[in-house]
C-alpha cells in the first residue's frame, strides 16, 4: 500500500509540473497578446512582418507575382450562363391578406402557412400589435 501511495505521489507531482508549465506558458502568451494588441510599434511590426514577403501571407507588389508557375489562370465564368434566381410572389394587400388567410383557413387549415409566408411582415407586426 505505501508503495501505491508513493507512485501515486509521483504521478501527481508530474501532473502538478506539467499544469504549472502549462500555466506559465499561457501566461506568456497573453501577455504577448496583450503586448501586441496595445503598443502600436510592436502591432505595426507584427503586421508588417507577417503581411511581408517573408510571412505567411505576402502581399504581392505587382501581377507577374501572382503567376502561379504550374498552375494556369482561366478567365471567370460568364454570368449570363447562370440561371436567374426565382423570383418571390408579391405580398397581398392586408384587406386581402386577411380574407385570403380566413378562407384558406375554413378549406385548408393545414396550408394556411402558406399564405402567412406570403404577408408582409408589417401586417403580422400590425396584428400582433393590436392583438396585444
Amino acid at each position: 500500500m505505501l508503495d501505491s501511495a508513493l507512485v501515486w505521489g509521483d504521478e501527481a507531482q508530474e501532473a502538478f509540473g506539467r499544469a504549472a508549465n502549462f500555466m506559465v506558458n499561457e501566461h506568456q502568451e497573453n501577455l504577448a497578446y496583450n503586448e501586441i494588441l496595445t503598443n502600436p510599434d510592436v502591432l505595426s511590426d507584427y503586421t508588417l512582418t507577417f503581411f511581408g514577403p517573408e510571412g505567411p501571407y505576402p502581399v504581392y507588389e505587382s501581377e507577374a507575382e501572382l503567376v502561379a508557375p504550374g498552375y494556369p489562370t482561366a478567365a471567370p465564368q460568364a454570368y449570363d450562363q447562370m440561371p436567374a434566381p426565382p423570383q418571390a410572389e408579391a405580398p397581398q394587400q392586408p384587406g386581402d391578406f386577411w380574407g385570403a388567410f380566413k378562407q384558406q383557413m375554413d378549406v385548408d387549415p393545414t396550408q394556411a402557412w402558406r399564405v402567412i409566408n406570403q404577408a408582409d411582415p408589417r401586417t403580422m407586426a400590425n396584428k400582433l400589435f393590436v392583438m396585444e
